[in-house]
């Protein structure tokens, strides 16, 4: 079938209400017409707005028992109705307008979010699917609160490191294993109710905040695999401004999560990508500004916009042409060994993540994600460098970003200092700069001022 930009298709595909043979044809579209592409961004642009603007807290009150057990039936056929469909590289340009909606797919879609959205109340999450399993966010130990959101397992560090630790602290471990329940329960909305709590608190002070060790770089053909993490918290960014802005002073190592930095942002790569089932992964390469020889490789997942969805994905390193790489963030926590990684991505939930990969050869194939969706297999996402290519805005902030964390926390130290973090936000100003990116820029200005002897 032939789908055009603003053929109505497109929304109900957003929407879960195309048949399987409807849904792989506008994969497909999507696949081989960039146009195409950018009209499903936007129109799910628009129904995050409507989401945020027309939902009330008690849509679902609205329904009967027998039109609400319709539609949970309905959306679970849609689940399975997806097809797998590797997207090419997307263009560097985006549009700054929406594609115009008929009427009559805007009502859809508003009628869709005010009935599918899920009710809070009291400032607890309610889930609907399980409310015996809704959990008194007021109630949360702050200890736990205070945890970032788990990582893989670091195998730059020994396996004597990591059985010394696990002796080390069972009430630390005890913690963690709450946070991975309630990640496991509620995915992304554990981490937004835990932010929300933290903005209203003190910061905690350091001796408050658990120790966490750096991770190191891993030999690609000793360990050419990484799970790949679909969560992250936001409270650190906070922490540093508060202490940068009011204490007037560094902030304290292990306040500084470079994962909740980088989070704390929309950022969306526009290189290699690929969906299924609803779920995306976008990627982009660039030069590493602290080390031009090596790529910085940023991923972003991108949750389903009807439902959650179990996602599982691991980075597979090509030794052919990678020698080492490092997961940028999710410094291990002293006293935890990390387990599985939570999979339940929610709806509309995204993350983004940073990996430095040094190159072995001057091959341009970096390796593949490999994903699956609730337990189903999608195609392989293959990466390649693409260093020629100019990188886009959200790529070059969030090198950024991950300069600016590591300075902080002195890592690298030889090859990360003031210069370098200066001049990439000098690089980043712009007078058409996102307030909240303006904001990020004075920040790293009197955090250097601070450091300056």
């Amino acid at each position: 079938m032939k789908l055009h930009p603003d053929d109505p298709r497109l929304t109900a595909y957003l929407l879960g209400e195309l048949a399987a043979d409807e849904v792989a044809a506008v994969e497909h579209a999507a696949a081989t017409d960039p146009a195409i592409r950018f009209a499903l961004r936007d129109l799910e642009t628009v129904q995050r707005v409507l989401t945020d603007t027309l939902a009330p807290a008690t849509a679902t009150t609205l329904l009967l028992p027998h039109q609400r057990e319709h539609i949970r039936r309905t959306a679970r056929d849609a689940d399975h109705a997806g097809t797998v469909v590797p997207l090419k590289s997307l263009q560097k340009s985006w549009k700054t307008w929406l594609v115009p909606l008929a009427a009559a797919a805007l009502i859809t879609l508003a009628v869709f979010i005010l009935i599918k959205t899920p009710a809070s109340t009291g400032g607890k999450l309610t889930d609907n699917s399980d409310p015996s399993a809704t959990p008194n966010w007021d109630e949360l130990p702050l200890e736990i609160a205070l945890l970032p959101a788990p990582g893989p397992a670091d195998a730059s560090h020994s396996g004597t490191d990591q059985a010394t630790a696990t002796a080390s602290s069972n009430a630390i471990a005890k913690q963690a294993a709450a946070r991975d329940a309630a990640l496991v329960a509620t995915g992304d909305e554990f981490l937004h109710k835990v932010a929300e709590r933290l903005q209203q608190s003190p910061s905690p002070p350091a001796s408050a905040l658990p120790s966490l060790s750096q991770r190191g770089s891993v030999d690609a053909v000793t360990a050419p695999t990484l799970a790949l993490p679909i969560h992250a918290g936001r409270a650190s960014l906070g922490w540093i401004s508060q202490a940068v802005r009011s204490d007037h002073q560094s902030p304290a190592p292990n306040a500084v999560r470079l994962e909740e930095i980088l989070n704390s942002f929309t950022l969306r790569p526009v290189g290699d990508a690929a969906i299924a089932h609803g779920v995306s992964i976008a990627t982009e390469s660039l030069a590493c500004p602290w080390k031009p020889s090596a790529t910085l490789l940023l991923i972003s997942i991108r949750g389903a916009v009807d439902s959650a969805r179990e996602v599982i994905a691991t980075f597979h390193a090509d030794p052919a042409a990678v020698a080492r790489y490092r997961l940028l963030g999710f410094a291990p926590v002293s006293g935890v060994v990390p387990g599985p990684l939570p999979s339940r991505l929610p709806a509309k939930a995204s993350t983004t993540l940073a990996i430095e990969i040094e190159p072995s050869s001057s091959a341009t194939a970096l390796g593949t994600i490999e994903w699956s969706i609730d337990g189903q297999p999608a195609a392989t996402l293959p990466l390649t460098r693409q260093l020629a290519a100019e990188p886009s805005d959200d790529a070059r902030f969030a090198s950024l970003l991950c300069t600016f964390a590591q300075w902080l926390v002195r890592d690298q130290p030889a090859l990360i200092d003031a210069e370098i973090l200066a001049a990439l936000a000098r690089e980043s100003a712009s007078p058409t700069l996102p307030p909240d990116r303006a904001d990020l820029l004075k920040l790293i200005w009197e955090a250097l001022k601070l450091a300056d002897p």
